[in-house]
């Protein structure tokens, strides 16, 4: 681990601590080798005093008792009926699922209890069919959970719910999932699945994905290939955000310290979905100048950015805008404007090494661009050194000879500094 790794983790450590995040375990990554490295990544987080609620599935561990018993099931995750025979090997599979787990939770020294905290009613005819013993959500009991995190006692929930008459009904996880996380207001909530997160999208653009890309996400063909399970917990994730969790995850189990990867970092391993300001960009404070000018250093001594001190940036800290992940300063850009000359220069474009590739370059761009025609700029201009190809590729700047539009005194800076840093320009 790299000491720059160990200062992104701990950065985090004090923005969980006293934070409840639901946890939804699929059945098919409680039946993995994996799954003693997950039960781990839980006793860390809890040791960090994170509230945890785990909410399991058992599709698989139902699917394999009953093959054993030569039952046909009705319906594998209680999004349709349950039959009599279903609800059988259901609620034995689901009893056993969790005495193990429980097992395994003591075993680490983590207090838990199960408790009939989901009250349901039968969800009757749909479609013209009898959906049996399926149940639908009526309320979760907030206060008993609440309760038990207080006495830092963790909550493990069966996908099953009670109705007033004493009739025991199956429910679908991810669905127990989301309403327990919206009842507790939770900080996140994070559905472990046995298989990545795959939405047909490229690397980066699958990292976050607000609410309303989601539902656009939803609506296009190539999400017909994608598998039922992972449509469903994109529409679950959604649903959550729109009903007040800020942010969900979805990560593949399978992988090592999957819990821990997707957490502590900003980019994580999985899918987050989000409904808050996960990612914006944003006037710098003067509280942002030491990380500025912390992640610029490298830049400088690379001869790509003109090296600043901080009273040069605190004095013209106006200028500039800050690209913000998840609370974390990783990218600057300013906009040095000459109102005379109805001019302004695109200056100090810089994304941390880490989060390159990312598109944040260009939103700083786009966004600087766009403040300049705000204020009535005309025309944009920058000298660079290194990047003057992409910029003429990518926003359509061209290089000019004829220095005498530059600024009278930003043309006598560049002629000092011995930089000879072309000079690129762009019409607005």
């Amino acid at each position: 681990m790299k000491f720059g790794d160990l200062r992104g983790i701990l950065q985090y450590v004090p923005q969980f601590r006293g934070r409840t995040f639901v946890i939804a375990l699929d059945g098919a990554v409680m039946a993995s080798e994996n799954f003693s490295n997950i039960l781990l990544n839980l006793a860390v987080l809890r040791s960090l005093n994170v509230n945890l609620v785990l909410v399991h599935g058992a599709a698989c561990q139902i699917e394999s008792l009953a093959k054993r018993r030569g039952v046909n099931l009705s319906s594998r995750d209680a999004t349709g009926p349950t039959d009599d025979e279903t609800l059988e090997v259901a609620l034995d599979a689901i009893t056993r699922l969790g005495s193990d787990v429980m097992r395994d939770l003591t075993a680490l020294k983590i207090r838990t209890v199960t408790a009939n905290v989901i009250t349901a009613h039968a969800a009757g005819i749909i479609g013209g069919v009898d959906q049996c013993h399926t149940g639908k959500m009526d309320r979760v009991d907030h206060e008993m959970l609440e309760g038990f995190l207080e006495k830092e006692i963790l909550p493990l929930l069966p996908p099953l719910g009670y109705d007033g008459g004493g009739h025991t009904l199956r429910m679908n996880s991810d669905q127990v999932a989301v309403a327990v996380g919206v009842a507790l207001r939770a900080d996140k909530i994070i559905f472990v699945t046995d298989q990545e997160p795959d939405f047909g999208l490229d690397l980066q653009s699958a990292r976050q994905i607000s609410a309303d890309q989601g539902d656009d996400l939803l609506e296009k063909a190539e999400l017909d290939q994608v598998c039922a399970g992972l449509r469903s917990k994109l529409q679950q994730a959604i649903r959550a955000c729109r009903e007040g969790v800020s942010r969900v995850h979805l990560i593949n189990g399978n992988r090592d310290d999957a819990l821990l990867a997707e957490l502590f970092s900003n980019e994580g391993i999985g899918t987050m979905v989000f409904a808050d300001d996960y990612r914006r960009i944003r006037p710098a404070t003067p509280a942002d100048v030491d990380e500025m000018l912390l992640m610029m250093r490298r830049a400088v001594a690379d001869e790509q950015l003109v090296e600043r001190n901080k009273a040069e940036v605190l004095a013209r800290l106006q200028d500039y805008l800050v690209m913000e992940i998840d609370g974390n300063v990783v990218g600057v850009g300013a906009l040095h404007v000459y109102a005379e000359e109805k001019a302004a220069e695109l200056a100090c474009i810089y994304v941390k090494d880490d989060h390159e590739g990312q598109g944040y370059g260009r939103e700083l761009v786009e966004t600087l661009e766009e403040k300049a025609k705000s204020l009535g700029i005309s025309w944009l201009f920058m000298l660079s050194t290194q990047t003057s190809a992409y910029f003429a590729s990518k926003f359509s700047y061209r290089e000019s000879s004829d220095l005498s539009s530059m600024p009278t005194d930003r043309r006598q800076k560049w002629e000092q500094n011995g930089r000879n840093a072309r000079f690129l320009v762009k019409e607005l």
